[in-house]
């Protein structure tokens, strides 16, 4: 029987790929080791055959101009390895060290981690409450305090929030006048209150739950305070001036002369939002005047042990953490203190600060 040449050749490469897969296996890191001959100290023909095929590569290396890598020069790079392969980049790439300045998911920059002995990737640090002193971590980031150190914390009035505020406006008219004369008309709720001044007067307008009261005399004023009046704030005003203002005037869309009276009076505020006021004179019966906010404001102080605080009224002032503090303005979605007598502003928010967890063991 004829064998064809077709199949020779074909076995031929088989046997060819074995043995360049046997010397693979035998020469590579990772391959199988071979067998040592038992007794009598000698070396199997696998064992000499590595050898010479290490120092067959060895020459290769010295003919080809590379000399064999030390240790000190592996040193500087990364090295990626496979069971059979190692890889070496060209240049040297350093490790890089950590940003101090990155901020990482919490707010808080990793340097400041790290100073503290809190954990980079931990991001329950910002809300965590470290020494106890009512403030977390983040406030005392923000703040520069130091977070482990209770003698070393934020000024308390940062923790104020606004707990409620009522909704309450006055309005203050000039509705009448007569030789030396003139009507004041304030109004809180449906029912005014007219009252008649004269220049250099002074008024304490309180505002109660059943409307307006107005007081030539401060001790009186202050004998109102509870019962319909729980916050101690009256207004304070003196008349200062009266200005007469009328005459004749062209009406441009119907071409005839018309009379006005844009007389006025001139009232001076004298608590903290003291100043000048001028109030014209009621045109048919519509008031031309000023709003005033009167409602009650609380506050609340999240520093443990401390709670709500007030009432308090837009003008008044009020002592706390040992600074005075003035209501300029209040609404529902902000408080405007002014620090007394440094003057710096702050703005107190609704409280929406979550509850601080407790101190991690």
């Amino acid at each position: 029987m004829k064998i064809s040449p077709w199949l020779m050749g074909g076995a031929g490469a088989l046997f060819v790929v074995g043995l360049v897969g046997l010397a693979l296996g035998v020469l590579l890191p990772g391959g199988l080791e071979p067998v040592e001959a038992p007794g009598g100290g000698g070396k199997s023909a696998a064992t000499e055959f590595k050898q010479k095929a290490a120092l067959s590569a060895a020459a290769l290396v010295q003919k080809s101009g590379r000399k064999e890598m030390g240790v000190e020069e592996w040193k500087g790079h990364r090295v990626f390895v496979s069971r059979s392969i190692v890889f070496l980049p060209k240049e040297k790439e350093p490790v890089q060290p950590l940003n101090e300045k990155q901020v990482t998911d919490d707010g808080i920059e990793v340097g400041w981690k790290l100073k503290y002995g809190f954990s980079p990737e931990d991001r329950e640090v910002a809300d965590q409450d470290e020494d106890q002193d009512g403030f977390t971590n983040k406030e005392e980031y923000d703040k520069k305090t130091d977070p482990k150190d209770p003698a070393s914390s934020p000024s308390k009035w940062v923790k104020v929030k606004l707990a409620s505020l009522e909704a309450a406006k006055m309005s203050i008219g000039f509705s009448g006048k007569s030789v030396g004369r003139y009507t004041l008309r304030f109004k809180l709720g449906p029912k005014p209150k007219d009252v008649d001044v004269a220049v250099g007067d002074k008024l304490w307008v309180l505002s109660t739950t059943k409307g307006v009261e107005v007081f030539k005399s401060e001790v009186e004023a202050k004998a109102k305070v509870g019962g319909t009046n729980l916050c101690p704030h009256a207004i304070p005003l003196v008349v200062k001036e009266y200005k007469d203002d009328k005459g004749k005037k062209m009406d441009e869309k119907t071409k005839t002369e018309n009379e006005y009276d844009d007389s006025m009076i001139v009232l001076e505020r004298m608590d903290e939002l003291a100043g000048l006021i001028n109030i014209l004179l009621d045109e048919r019966g519509k008031s031309r005047g000023e709003e005033w906010n009167v409602g009650d404001i609380r506050l609340i102080s999240l520093v443990p042990g401390e709670g709500v605080m007030g009432p308090y009224r837009v003008g008044q002032s009020f002592p706390y953490a040992g600074k005075v503090f003035a209501v300029k303005e209040a609404t529902p979605l902000k408080v405007s203190l002014k620090m007394m007598p440094e003057g710096e502003s702050v703005s107190i928010l609704p409280n929406t600060t979550p509850t601080l967890l407790p101190k991690t063991p």
